[in-house]
């Protein structure tokens, strides 16, 4: 075999491109693998009809573009004018470019390439013979991760075998195969873009100066008996509630307290246990104004005789007495008398008038 400056070449360049092969470190390069189905149309000298076989290819890309390969081949082609069949194997590097990168979906790429041939044919024997080509293809990603690819693919074969045809040094094959390339490291998902600058969050504005809370009220002064004046100049303590009372705090002359809840047995004068708390409020009042004289009134409703309630409101009245005497009250403090029915300050025809009308005052006759 005759080997050219143009073969010399050519075995460089792909041994060039074989040597970076093992700088393919990204992702995005990861090495593949491929097997094809060829079908070759012979050259007319080599007297057999077109035939099929296929290939085998490992790939080591340089980076998105440049794709160095190693393949091997095999094609059986029926001999034209004689029984049996040539064989063709044989193998090399090729050197595929990707002007549009590897990673679309749809990469086309252009392939150059060479190595060796061994023709088995009837007319010589053996032969080994470099082989040259030049051809083109294009990858269709079968996946989203671009693993896994369809590979169509055709090119012409420069076969250097100068037993064909006396004083010619090669045979041309066209020829065109389609198989699955397959990636033996999945594709580097992109980078994920920057994330966004966090908001600078604005300088708030100064809070405005909380006032301070206004003082507490002063405190009312204090009034323990409820009479409306305070007990630092109340001259008169404990003044029974609900007698009017002058600006000393002293109840004054005609003044004069309805009690309705001092209570009796019924149709008895006998003082009910809840009637003594109101009375003893009375204690306090006479003990707190020494001075103070009053009279104690009984009120009747109209049930019964007039005879019977006038009679029943003194002895009332006078056991409302008796009590305050028997609680630390001089006698001559004191008077009693009672009205019966003759002071209504209700109607007597109501249970509430009724009730209204039952009652104990107490008068101030001196203060």
């Amino acid at each position: 075999m005759k080997i050219t400056s143009g073969h010399k070449f050519v075995a460089a360049v792909l041994i060039a491109g074989a040597a970076q092969a093992g700088f393919a470190a990204d992702g995005n390069n990861a090495p593949y693998v491929g097997i094809l189905a060829t079908h070759q149309f012979a050259d007319q000298d080599r007297l057999v009809q077109d035939g099929t076989g296929g290939t085998l290819l490992f790939g080591l890309p340089i980076n998105s573009y440049l794709a160095p390969e190693f393949n091997l081949y095999g094609i059986g082609s029926d001999r034209k004018y004689a029984s049996g069949s040539d064989k063709e194997w044989g193998g090399g590097l090729s050197l595929n470019g990707y002007p549009f990168k590897r990673s679309p979906a749809l990469a086309p790429f252009l392939s150059i390439g060479g190595g060796v041939e061994s023709d088995r044919s009837l007319a010589f024997s053996n032969k080994t013979s470099a082989v040259a080509h030049a051809g083109g293809g294009v990858l269709i990603a079968l996946n989203n991760s671009r693993t896994a690819s369809l590979r169509l693919e055709g090119g012409r074969y420069a076969v250097f075998n100068d037993k064909y045809v006396v004083g010619q040094n090669h045979v041309m094959d066209t020829r065109v195969s389609a198989g699955i390339q397959i990636a033996l490291g999945g594709w580097d998902k992109p980078a994920p873009p920057p994330p966004a600058p966090a908001p600078v969050a604005e300088k708030p504005a100064p809070a405005a100066a909380v006032p301070p809370p206004p003082p507490p009220p002063p405190a009312a002064p204090k009034d323990s008996d409820g009479d409306g004046v305070p007990d630092d100049i109340d001259q008169c303590p404990d003044t029974p509630r609900g007698m009017k009372v002058d600006a000393r705090g002293c109840a004054i002359n005609t003044a004069t307290i309805v009690l309705h809840d001092i209570t009796f047995a019924t149709n008895k004068a006998v003082l009910t246990n809840e009637s003594k708390a109101s009375l003893n409020n009375i204690v306090a009042g006479l003990k707190g104004q020494p001075s103070m004289v009053l009279q104690v009134d009984g009120h009747t409703d109209s049930t019964g005789s007039a005879e019977h309630n006038l009679k029943l409101s003194k002895e009332r009245a006078a056991a409302a007495k008796k009590y305050l005497v028997d609680n630390g009250i001089d006698a001559s403090r004191l008077q009693s008398e009672g009205y019966g029915e003759t002071k209504p300050i209700a109607s007597n025809k109501t249970a509430a008038g009724r009730a209204e009308n039952r009652r104990v005052e107490f008068k101030v006759l001196k203060q």
